[in-house]
């Protein structure tokens, strides 16, 4: 199996999109209501790409998921008791449902973690939705660090609640 991480190409964002659906349309159906239609939307992720911030995760030339990694944080984070610095963050990263299971998302993670470091970065953060316990455990199997909870309000209510991780990059 030849597993890739790469910056996304625009003739790529229709696929993209159909695998972020799926990826919703799944969670939806869990009850897991951490993404709406407006974060992450299809703006959003042309956005990203113009930026170069999109990569996607190609599995045997396939794609299987995507996520956005940079430098901004969310203003909701500046309370979070953050301990390591120079870091890159992990923003709406998903996994196609029909990739799930078979040790993909941590693939795709260390992936990610890779890529930091080549580019210089010591650290990686994220948020991850609360009442998402598959990506919660999956980040904290992996050595992602709990640094805190933020409220994001503009969440329905009930679903705001988002704990921030964060992870020393290696080489």
């Amino acid at each position: 199996m030849n597993i890739q991480l790469r910056q996304a190409t625009e003739e790529q964002i229709d696929t993209i999109m159909d695998v972020y659906i799926r990826c919703k349309h799944d969670l939806d159906e869990k009850g897991l209501l951490q993404w709406n239609d407006h974060y992450p939307s299809r703006e959003y992720f042309e956005e990203e790409l113009g930026d170069g911030n999109l990569y996607v995760l190609m599995v045997d030339d396939e794609l299987a998921g995507s996520a956005t990694l940079n430098e901004w944080q969310s203003p909701e984070w500046s309370d979070i008791p953050w301990k390591l610095g120079n870091e890159w963050v992990i923003h709406a990263l998903f996994l196609d449902p029909l990739q799930q299971g078979n040790g993909l998302g941590t693939v795709f993670m260390k992936k990610c973690e890779e890529l930091a470091g080549e580019k210089g970065y010591e650290s990686i953060r994220l948020d991850a939705y609360s009442r998402n316990t598959g990506a919660n455990a999956l980040y904290e199997k992996i050595g992602y660090e709990y640094r805190g909870s933020v409220y994001f309000t503009s969440k329905p209510e009930g679903h705001q609640e988002y704990r921030c991780y964060e992870k020393e990059v290696t080489l």
